[in-house]
């Protein structure tokens, strides 16, 4: 355990800017305001209260305890690409995701969490104040999306899950990842499969929570030969990981008439990203992160000066 308090932890964090009271006695209803993004309910708080979660992420629930060897969301170090290259040399995949995961982690879920892993969290009261943590880092009961400490959670809440599945497929000569909700197993043969689906579901229940259930309608096996797209990347026939060809298409139209034709350039950034440039910006971040080789290629084929001025974030204080 730790040698100083949460209130010794706050005031070094905060410096006086904020109160150690206020933090203790938060009236949740002022700082909470929900929104639908993409017909789902997503949670904004005030700056102080974001604050406050910002704190317990950084000291409490970096603390939590995850399976390192499943786990690929949240994580410095870890993403997508690293979740999706797990399984680049095998042939068949079961891809799934949770339903409604962050919904369904509930207040009493909060607290288990916390008190599973009191002794990991270097704060000497931490004990004392778990009911009220669990309080402040839920919503309606649930951990909401758009709450800085909701990833985190959900991350250590799967954590027997994980172990269990993680155990299950190293027993079959499978691998298991995991991406926040999204689940993914991989084998040498398709027949492996088969009945992975019933086996998720029954460690879900059995290891984390009766009311998590998987996504029937984004369950699938596939296998290559087929198009294997998982978490927006695809895993070649010859076991390389790469963006989707349809971005591809698209960064390198742009590229060429950014360099070639800037009339017709500004047309189609209009046509594909509504003329904002910060989207292509955005894609252009998202191949440096995934599949840093093609950035290389498109270095070469389009310029590196033209690369690195578009990758420039001109638009942090706006155009």
């Amino acid at each position: 355990m730790g040698n100083r308090t949460l209130q010794q932890a706050f005031n070094a964090v905060f410096h006086d800017k904020e109160s150690f009271s206020d933090f203790c006695s938060l009236e949740q209803g002022k700082h909470v305001d929900g929104f639908l993004y993409r017909d789902r309910k997503v949670y904004k708080t005030s700056v102080k209260y974001k604050r406050f979660l910002r704190f317990l992420e950084k000291v409490v629930l970096r603390h939590l305890a995850t399976n390192a060897n499943v786990v690929h969301s949240y994580i410095k170090g870890k993403s997508a690409l690293t979740a999706v290259t797990a399984h680049s040399e095998n042939s068949a995949f079961f891809l799934t995701d949770i339903k409604s995961f962050f919904q369904n982690i509930t207040e009493i879920d909060v607290r288990n969490i916390l008190d599973r892993d009191k002794n990991l969290v270097p704060i000497l009261d931490f004990e004392y104040y778990i009911p009220y943590l669990a309080k402040i880092m839920t919503w309606d009961d649930s951990i909401p999306a758009g709450f800085p400490t909701s990833p985190q959670i959900s991350n250590g809440f799967l954590l027997d899950f994980d172990n269990a599945l993680h155990d299950f497929c190293k027993a079959n000569e499978l691998t298991y990842t995991r991406y926040s909700d999204d689940i993914i197993i991989s084998g040498k043969h398709k027949e492996q499969l088969i009945f992975i689906k019933d086996i998720v579901q029954d460690l879900l229940h059995n290891y984390a929570s009766k009311n998590l259930i998987i996504n029937i309608e984004k369950t699938r096996i596939t296998h290559t030969g087929n198009k294997v797209k998982i978490l927006g990347l695809i895993i070649t026939q010859k076991g390389r990981v790469t963006i989707d060809s349809k971005y591809k298409r698209t960064i390198e139209s742009l590229l060429y008439f950014y360099a070639n034709d800037r009339n017709r350039y500004d047309d189609l950034l209009q046509n594909k990203f509504d003329g904002k440039e910060q989207s292509l910006f955005g894609l252009l971040h998202y191949v440096k992160a995934t599949d840093p080789a093609y950035l290389v290629k498109l270095q070469r084929k389009y310029g590196l000066l033209s690369l690195r001025k578009l990758m420039e974030d001109r638009w942090s204080g706006g155009r």
